[in-house]
């Protein structure tokens, strides 16, 4: 049933992705909103918000659910909730609006959109950067999420989207404080054994042997916080696994269109290796 919860919502995701509006963050930012005007400032810097705005609704989540007693209802609830968790926006969405403000030569447009996207290191002139971004994100909306659902349920795609969700407002309404500390450390400890699942996907969408080569690298580099190694990680060895070798064995430029045009097609891969591995795991074909 988690399966076909994870097929519905995916399939709803696709076509009312067209739809004027669709994937806009608007119910988290307005109750976070409703709650930063009747919380007070000493309240909304604690520490303890964080875990408080994560706990409650997954609290409510997991009980609501635990009330249905309709197999099927139940089945339309938990896809309903995994829909409303996807995203925000479809990756594809920010990458064709990238390239089609870079052909329009709107690099204001093209700035916002680096910004938006940006969860770890500076875009650069190679690009690599810009891409890691884009597979960090493509985890932030899409895999963290379907893990989460997947081993947890509903409750647990709504912790990892919250978490997701929750250091960046924090830093915009918080800066500095206990509150943003404990936003990004809660968001990297959910997020740390899922990043290496994705990792390990984008290894095998691309180039595995590149992807391994990087990520024995970075075992051997100092580490600086395991906070930032894991998005890093994510980053770095997921670009490597883009690698392309001509016939000769040389490796092929390319440039930053079709670059990012094969994190899609990385992702889409990545994609349908995760849902056959779910698909193991549901039918008990690994035992």
């Amino acid at each position: 049933m988690t399966l076909i919860g994870i097929l519905i919502a995916l399939g709803l995701e696709r076509v009312l992705g067209h739809a004027p509006g669709w994937g806009r963050p608007v119910i988290f930012l307005s109750l976070m909103r409703m709650l930063r005007a009747l919380v007070p400032a000493v309240i909304w810097a604690s520490p303890l918000l964080p875990l408080a705005v994560v706990a409650a609704p997954v609290a409510l989540v997991w009980w609501a659910y635990g009330q249905i007693w309709s197999p099927l209802l139940a089945l339309f609830a938990s896809a309903a909730v995994l829909l409303l968790c996807l995203g925000p926006r479809d990756l594809a969405e920010d990458v064709h609006d990238l390239l089609a403000a870079r052909e329009a030569g709107d690099i204001a447009r093209v700035q916002q959109i680096a910004r938006n996207l940006q969860r770890g290191p500076q875009p650069d002139e190679s690009h690599r950067s810009l891409m890691g971004t884009l597979f960090i994100q493509s985890h932030e909306k899409l895999f963290g999420v379907l893990l989460f659902f997947f081993i947890f349920g509903p409750a647990g795609a709504v912790a990892y989207r919250i978490a997701s969700r929750l250091p960046r407002l924090m830093r915009e309404t918080a800066p500095a404080s206990m509150a943003e500390i404990t936003a990004d450390w809660l968001h990297s400890l959910l997020a740390w054994v899922p990043v290496r699942v994705t990792t390990l996907l984008y290894g095998l969408a691309g180039s595995l042997d590149d992807a391994m080569l990087a990520w024995r690298g970075l075992l051997r580099q100092p580490q600086h916080g395991w906070r930032s190694h894991t998005w890093a990680l994510l980053a770095e060895i997921s670009v490597a696994s883009l690698r392309v070798e001509s016939a000769d064995g040389a490796t092929e430029a390319v440039n930053l269109g079709s670059a990012l045009r094969e994190v899609l097609r990385m992702q889409w891969r990545a994609l349908l290796i995760l849902l056959a591995l779910f698909a193991i795991f549901a039918t008990g074909g690994m035992f």
